[in-house]
């Protein structure tokens, strides 16, 4: 399945690399805060979780002020649910049946490749002002939870088990940005941004669930890089 997701996401890029007009490269790191939200009453969201992600930036411009801008990042997100119902959950060592009430804080690893349209004013002073829209591809790469509910031996708390069972290896949404590139020399400059991911599909695995929901994963970033 990565191989032919990979595949296809090559297919997309490599006209751009072939007629592109220009390719601009860099690195970011950015903060970011990420929730999850289910469509189902009996789970709940408790809140933001703090993440990050980093990694490479290209923009391959087919126009003087239009690119396609993608990507390599490692990205660290995840989202705490309240679960109303009982629930059975997986670990990497075990099955337990959480009565309602569990609190299950996921923390999520993607390798991400966003793919957005961008388009950039003209140069005011050191400034060009950019927006952007496209989608985020996501592929599990790790998954862990920390647990807090009560079973039928009494209290059950676990931080950090691993739950790759319990997520979804491919995510996908869309995104929408805006921000600046600040030029201190012809070619390099710093970027700024902020960009709000939301989830299309379902992050979680209900496979073997009494709770059959989808639970969108979403995040607000604040992007922080140097272009080259």
């Amino acid at each position: 399945m990565l191989k032919n997701l990979c595949v296809a996401l090559f297919m997309v890029i490599i006209p751009f690399t072939l007629y592109s007009q220009g390719i601009r490269m860099g690195l970011s790191f950015s903060p970011h805060a990420s929730w999850m939200k289910s469509d189902v009453e009996t789970v709940k969201s408790d809140g933001a979780t703090l993440g990050f992600s980093f990694g490479l930036q290209s923009d391959f411009f087919f126009a003087e002020r239009y690119s396609l801008s993608t990507g390599l990042l490692i990205s660290n997100t995840g989202g705490t649910l309240i679960y109303s119902d009982t629930i059975d959950f997986t670990t990497n060592t075990s099955t337990k049946t959480l009565f309602p009430g569990s609190l299950i804080k996921y923390k999520l690893q993607y390798i991400e490749v966003p793919l957005s349209f961008r388009m950039e004013s003209n140069q005011i002073g050191y400034f060009v002002y950019y927006a952007q829209f496209g989608i985020t591809n996501q592929f599990l790469i790790g998954a862990s939870a920390d647990i807090e509910a009560e079973t039928e031996s009494g209290a059950f708390s676990v931080t950090g088990a691993g739950c790759k069972e319990e997520v979804s290896f491919y995510n996908l949404g869309y995104n929408i940005g805006t921000g600046f590139n600040y030029f201190f020399s012809k070619n390099t400059a710093l970027t700024v941004g902020i960009i709000y991911n939301n989830g299309f599909i379902d992050a979680t695995s209900n496979s073997g669930k009494k709770v059959n929901d989808n639970v969108l994963l979403h995040s607000l970033v604040l992007k922080i890089g140097v272009l080259f």
